[in-house]
Formats: structure tokens, C-alpha cells, sequence
């Protein structure tokens, strides 16, 4: 190939660019991570949010405040912090691998790029993932799937609410969904019970109302098939031998925005989740200040290179160096966001 001339090793890189530059525009659509989390860009190290509890409300003056007298209250809030960390991955090739014709310096190169683009598109599905898994603590002081989420952690009379549905019935509360293993009856039935649920969930004030909507299922590969068939209408009302769905079913799916079910292998039990539990992703219809979880990205993943020509260190050991950086973090945001329901 001859010497590795400047011109040589810029069209190099320029190439590199164009490949991961390409690749992450045709994988980025691939990915589910963006329904269940938002993305925040972050100025500093440690990025801290703070919001106002929905504890306002509008009274009738009565006669133990007297007529025409207007009752104050204290606004109260609540903050969480994410911490931001570096994330990166690296190539490094021999100056003879790129020199030598039989090298396959180039072809490395390239396929490192298309390959680095994949792993950057990936990476917050993967860390979200892996949170989902991890069931962090979040700002309220409990695990983010709880049975016992306060509704207002400044009042503690206020109550709580589960955005985990397991173990036995007891109310209002559903106990464990399953949605395999069962009738298609039993297992929308057991939908609709999340629905109803979910729509007795109320605001920090005690008396409003959440407006909780189900945005669609976040199911593994194992419960796919029949995820898919609890939200196609045609396929429920075909199934209602019984008559236990007579109605309008395609009503029910439509309130309950029921588009098709999303597959996420990275919870099934193959990578330490679980084949028999799934996910409602939900959307608060007052509210967009957080997700259920909250993608932080303070520098977005670049790839920087370093050569001989640069560094006396490569030079001195005959290296070329890409290192692809990037510092983000993944947090939990609202537990009411996202329910999980177990079989058992």
C-alpha cells in the first residue's frame, strides 16, 4: 500500500465517519427505548430535577373559612439527580496493518465503524434495559415496580399505589395478570383489570383524577404471540365463544390505545428478565416532565482519532487509535409510567 500518507489517512476517516454516520440513521428507528424513557441533554456533571406536586385546589368557601374567604396553601416539590458517566469503546491497528496490502487495516476499519454505529444506536436500550431489570430506587424512597408507591410522600394520608400487579387480589388491587397459560378471555380480562386500576389512580391533591392512558405492551419474545392476539379486536371477537367479550371490542383496544405489542428480548429470561412478565407503558396526559425512565446524555458518542502523526507515545509503538466517547446516565423517573404485571 506504500506509506500512509495525511490525504490517506483523512479519506480513512472520512470514510469511517460516512459508514457509522449511515449506519446510525438506518438503526435508530429499530430500537423501543424512546416509549418508555425521554431523552434530556445535560450542561454538567450532575444533572438535578426538581418539580411541583399537583396539591392545588379550588374550594367553596363553607362556614368554617366564612363566605368569600379565600384558603392558601403551600406549593410542595420534589427533586431526583442523575450523575453523568463515561461510556466508550476503542479500535487500535498496527501501522503495518494499514501499510501491508495483506494487512486488512482498511477492512477493519470499516467494519469497526459499521459495527461501533450498531452499539451506539444500542447502548440506551441496553442501560435501560438493564435498569428495568435492576428495579432501582427512585425519588420516592422505594424500588421503581413497588406495591406501595405514596401517592404524596409529603402526606402520608394521602395513600398509595402499586405499579406492580403480583401475588393476590386485595380491592381495588388486581394482584398478578397473567396473560399466558390462560383463556384469551381470562387473559383481556385480566387487562382490563389494569385498565380499571389505573383509572382509580389519583393526583397528589387526593381528589383529581391521574389520567393515566396506556400507551401499548412491552412484552418478551415468550409472550409475543399472545400479546399480539389480546390486541387485535377481529382475533378477541373470534375467540368469545363463551360470550364473555360480547360488545364492542374494538372500542375497548381503541380507548385503551392498544397498538401492536412491543417485543423486547432484552427483559426476557434469556438476559435475566423474565418470560412471563410484561409491561404497560403508560402516558400521563397532564404531565411530560419525565419518563418512566430518563435517558441523560451530556456529551453524545463521537469518535476521535489518534495516530504517529499526533501522539509520540503511537508513534513511538507504531498505532493508530479510534476511540469512540460519549458521557450519559440513566435515571428513574415516574414509577407510574411504567407497571409490571407477573404471572404469579
Amino acid at each position: 500500500m506504500g506509506a500512509l500518507t495525511p490525504a490517506f489517512m483523512f479519506d480513512l476517516e472520512s470514510n469511517m465517519r460516512q459508514i457509522t454516520s449511515n449506519e446510525f440513521e438506518r438503526l435508530k428507528e429499530e430500537t423501543w427505548w424512546q416509549q418508555v424513557a425521554k431523552r434530556m441533554d445535560s450542561q454538567s456533571k450532575k444533572e438535578r430535577l426538581t418539580w411541583l406536586l399537583d396539591t392545588a385546589q379550588i374550594r367553596r368557601p363553607n362556614n368554617a373559612t366564612g363566605g368569600g374567604q379565600a384558603v392558601f396553601e403551600d406549593l410542595v416539590g420534589l427533586s431526583t439527580e442523575y450523575e453523568n458517566e463515561n461510556a466508550h469503546a476503542g479500535l487500535r491497528l498496527k501501522k503495518e496493518q494499514l501499510e501491508d496490502l495483506d494487512g486488512n487495516g482498511v477492512q477493519l476499519a470499516t467494519h469497526w465503524s459499521r459495527g461501533i454505529a450498531a452499539k451506539a444506536v444500542y447502548w440506551p436500550q441496553q442501560v435501560i434495559s438493564d435498569a428495568i431489570k435492576a428495579n432501582p430506587v427512585t425519588y420516592d424512597g422505594v424500588a421503581f415496580f413497588h406495591g406501595s408507591h405514596p401517592v404524596n410522600p409529603y402526606d402520608v394520608g394521602a395513600g398509595t399505589y402499586a405499579n406492580l400487579f403480583t401475588g393476590s387480589a386485595s380491592g381495588a388491587y388486581p394482584g398478578a395478570l397473567p396473560i399466558s397459560g390462560n383463556t384469551v378471555e381470562v387473559a383481556f380480562a385480566n387487562l382490563a383489570k389494569a385498565v380499571a386500576y389505573m383509572g382509580a389512580l389519583k393526583m397528589p391533591d387526593g381528589k383529581t383524577p391521574r389520567k393515566l392512558r396506556i400507551k401499548g405492551l412491552l412484552v418478551p419474545p415468550a409472550l409475543m404471540a399472545r400479546a399480539v392476539q389480546l390486541c387485535s379486536a377481529e382475533t378477541l371477537v373470534q375467540s368469545a365463544a363463551s360470550g364473555a367479550l360480547t360488545g364492542d371490542v374494538r372500542g375497548v383496544l381503541k380507548y385503551m390505545a392498544m397498538g401492536l405489542p412491543i417485543m423486547a428480548e432484552e427483559l426476557g429470561a434469556a438476559f435475566g428478565g423474565s418470560d412471563t412478565s410484561y409491561y404497560f407503558i403508560v402516558e400521563d396526559i397532564t404531565s411530560n416532565e419525565l419518563g418512566a425512565f430518563t435517558y441523560v446524555e451530556r456529551e453524545s458518542f463521537n469518535v476521535i482519532y489518534h495516530g504517529p502523526m499526533t501522539d509520540a507515545e503511537l508513534a513511538k509503538h507504531r498505532f493508530f487509535e479510534w476511540l469512540l466517547e460519549g458521557r450519559n446516565v440513566v435515571g428513574a423517573g415516574h414509577p407510574y409510567l411504567l407497571f409490571r404485571a407477573d404471572a404469579t
